[in-house]
């Protein structure tokens, strides 16, 4: 195999879901353990690779665009390697060669485990055709596709130094989708659900902890189906009780559930455990029992409210976010404003909202988009005012209490910090001290707005006894 990787440098862009960025640090464990450098920017790298997302249509058009952008610069620079990873990769691979053939990697997203050799393969051949006719051009090379979903990339032997945050981490505790949601293209992407042992997913913990890592993400499209392939004693609160064990691991996180697997013994055991973080990801979609059954949610709305009614009598102080998807085929407006009443009724601490966009290959593509981009954009409005009407009123309420705050880096507004609470709760404050980025500082909460809380340092250390950590 020729090793083009000497001196070769990368630039990697990752769209969409914690996934994918947790899919492009694995790529990049990959690389950096086979001599690849990264590039400080796109236009400096010899190799430019987009970790792509098709759950939304406006995800695709921005690797489309930025893919046009590529095909000009190589046309001038024909030994650039281009790759296309993810989602769109799986989904468009045929496409992606006959519309953009400047493209020399198409990988799915469960088959980079040999990234490398890919990569270098590539390289090695648009160095020949450089060498051997500077002024072809525009170079058609897209043929090194892998797109084998049964490829594990958990098989990477990960470098845990790789991650862009110090006291972060996600792990990746499951691939795949087993749900049947009929507006949803992962089951098609990522393939069926395949669980790690609980062995593995303790031994990566460790690593990261060892290496500073104080919070842990579990992953998977529907986490807390987690281990129902690997048989009666493996599930998702046994998971969280083993890695609770460790002890410098300060905060324990887990999305993205699904109403239906969040059951008594998960609640308790969130309960049970104080460094599991006071929130969850349980998106609704909709307010509407006929929205749903043509979604294939596999739930009412008012098994639902019985989930969430659970969750609050074992774990009060927990927050909930979800998700809605506005303007699904065939949604009234009776169906929609049965959607703003259970979000009144709910009073989520954050919502993500999308208009429906049909994915090719799902079974709602099948069926008329009948609800206009103009009512889809003004029932979006709605929902967000809804929900920011919520936040904010949530966050004034917090003003004087003073939370615990892991420092994750620079706010937009200079002279800012940002960092999250317990409960995944922004907060910005004042301080030019570099120093605290992946620490745990007190913050008074000063100010509450519609996405975020403001506040100030509590210099005296005896404020940690003040700490709301379970309310804030």
């Amino acid at each position: 195999m020729p090793d083009s990787s000497s001196n070769t440098s990368y630039f990697l862009h990752s769209y969409g879901c914690q996934m994918n960025k947790l899919d492009s640090e694995l790529v990049e464990s990959r690389l950096v353990e086979h001599g690849f450098e990264p590039a400080p920017t796109e236009e400096a790298a010899d190799v430019v690779l987009l970790n792509t997302c098709s759950v939304r249509q406006h995800a695709e058009d921005r690797v489309w665009s930025r893919l046009g952008r590529l095909r000009k610069r190589k046309r001038g620079q024909p030994e650039l390697v281009v790759g296309v990873l993810g989602c769109m990769a799986q989904e468009h691979s045929r496409l992606l060669q006959a519309r953009m053939p400047h493209v020399d990697l198409v990988v799915g997203p469960s088959a980079f485990g040999d990234i490398h050799e890919k990569i270098a393969e590539a390289r090695c051949r648009n160095l020949a055709v450089r060498d051997a006719d500077r002024g072809a051009g525009l170079v058609s090379v897209a043929g090194a596709t892998a797109r084998d979903i049964a490829a594990d990339p958990d098989r990477i032997q990960r470098n845990v130094a790789v991650r862009p945050h110090p006291s972060q981490a996600y792990i990746s505790v499951m691939r795949g989708c087993n749900m049947p949601c009929t507006y949803c293209i992962v089951p098609l992407t990522r393939g069926k659900e395949i669980s790690r042992p609980i062995d593995a997913i303790h031994e990566e913990a460790l690593r990261l902890v060892a290496d500073g890592v104080t919070e842990i993400t579990l992953l998977g499209q529907t986490v807390n189906a987690y281990g129902r392939d690997l048989g009666r004693d493996v599930n998702l609160s046994r998971l969280l009780r083993r890695l609770h064990e460790i002890e410098s691991l300060r905060r324990l996180a887990f999305v993205t559930s699904h109403p239906n697997f969040l059951s008594v013994e998960l609640a308790e055991t969130i309960a049970d455990l104080p460094r599991v973080s006071r929130y969850l990801h349980l998106p609704v979609q909709s307010g509407s029992d006929r929205v749903l059954r043509a979604m294939k949610r596999g739930y009412t709305v008012s098994r639902y409210l019985e989930r969430v009614e659970l969750l609050r009598e074992r774990v009060p102080e927990i927050e909930l976010q979800s998700d809605f998807i506005v303007g699904f085929p065939g949604e009234t407006e009776e169906d929609f404003e049965q959607t703003v009443a259970l979000m009144e009724r709910l009073r989520f601490a954050q919502s993500f909202i999308f208009k429906y966009s049909p994915r090719p290959g799902t079974s709602a593509a099948e069926l008329v988009d009948d609800v206009v981009d103009a009512e889809k954009a003004r029932r979006n409005a709605v929902l967000l005012e809804v929900q920011g009407r919520h936040s904010a009123e949530r966050h004034r309420e917090l003003v004087g209490s003073v939370a615990e705050v892991l420092v994750e880096g620079w706010s937009k507004v200079a002279g800012r910090m940002t960092g999250r609470t317990m409960q995944h709760r922004l907060v910005h404050f004042p301080t030019a001290d570099v120093s605290l980025i992946g620490r745990y500082v007190s913050v008074r909460i000063t100010e509450g707005l519609a996405h975020s809380m403001l506040g100030e340092l509590v210099e005296n250390a005896d404020a940690q006894a003040t700490l709301m950590q379970g309310q804030v």
